[in-house]
């Protein structure tokens, strides 16, 4: 028994070092990820979007050139939170942008029986840098990456609102704390509104159904009540458990098979000495 549990071991441990390295060649000979970085914007899309943005694919050259206008504008408080707000807007137009994953079988597997869960998405503040797209929680993601760097308390606002037609309308914003007051801000949907005045945040949290159609006029708000628009992740990285997620099956898909061909020579060893 412990013999055929030996042969399945190595059997599996050599079919994922197969699998790992035939990936891993693969994804270097694929232009997949460069291709779906920059995207072409839809003509439908009405956006403030600025194609100039699209040279900057780095996190740390964003945060640069931010800090770089923040200074030489002399920008403070509410100004800062602004100017990164019309930064995003620029930057991003609406549509959900992935992660690379030639090589990470199994969070394809995982995608494949959880699609809800929109594993492939991309949710690392890095690697959304990389591109000229990205949906609410994405755009908002790196929204709250670049205000942290000012000292600024910062929070998420998720919305699950219960609509007539059955169906929930979600959607993913921030919130900005200057001095004692919350800010409202949603760099993805760009809605018109005075971002200086603080009432617009205490009226969201409150679901105040003539605010919301304001900022959303063409969604239904006759549902809507106060716990279906959560105030969370309080100067928190909003998507640590799917960032983790992404890098543990990463890691596993590249490395598993060490750890089946170690069990299985340790199981020779012991079986030699038996």
């Amino acid at each position: 028994m412990l013999v055929l549990f030996y042969r399945v071991l190595l059997f599996f441990g050599i079919f994922f070092l197969c699998l790992a390295v035939l990936m891993n060649f693969l994804s270097l000979t694929s232009k997949q990820n460069k291709i779906n970085n920059i995207l072409p914007l839809p003509t439908e899309i009405s956006e403030i979007y600025d194609k100039n943005f699209e040279t900057l694919i780095d996190l740390d050259d964003l945060k640069r050139f931010v800090g770089e206008e923040v200074k030489k504008k002399n920008y403070q408080g509410i100004e800062i939170a602004i100017y990164i707000d019309d930064v995003i807007r620029k930057k991003y137009f609406h549509q959900i942008a992935y992660i690379s994953n030639e090589t990470n079988w199994l969070l394809k597997v995982a995608d494949y029986f959880f699609p809800k869960f929109e594993f492939l998405s991309a949710m690392d503040p890095k690697e959304l840098a990389k591109k000229n797209h990205a949906i609410c929680n994405q755009q908002a993601i790196v929204f709250q990456e670049i205000v942290k760097d000012y000292s600024l308390e910062y929070a998420s606002i998720g919305f699950e609102i219960k609509t007539p037609d059955g169906n929930n309308l979600g959607h993913f914003a921030s919130a900005v704390k200057v001095k004692n007051d919350w800010f409202y801000f949603d760099s993805n949907l760009e809605p018109k509104y005075n971002r200086r005045d603080p009432s617009i945040f205490t009226r969201v949290l409150e679901a105040d159904k003539d605010t919301l159609k304001q900022l959303y006029p063409s969604d239904d708000f006759s549902l809507v009540t106060k716990n279906m628009i959560n105030f969370r992740d309080l100067n928190s990285f909003p998507a640590k458990r799917g960032v983790m997620f992404q890098k543990m099956t990463s890691f596993f898909s590249n490395f598993f098979w060490i750890f089946l061909t170690l069990m299985a020579l340790m199981l020779r060893k012991y079986l030699a000495k038996n």
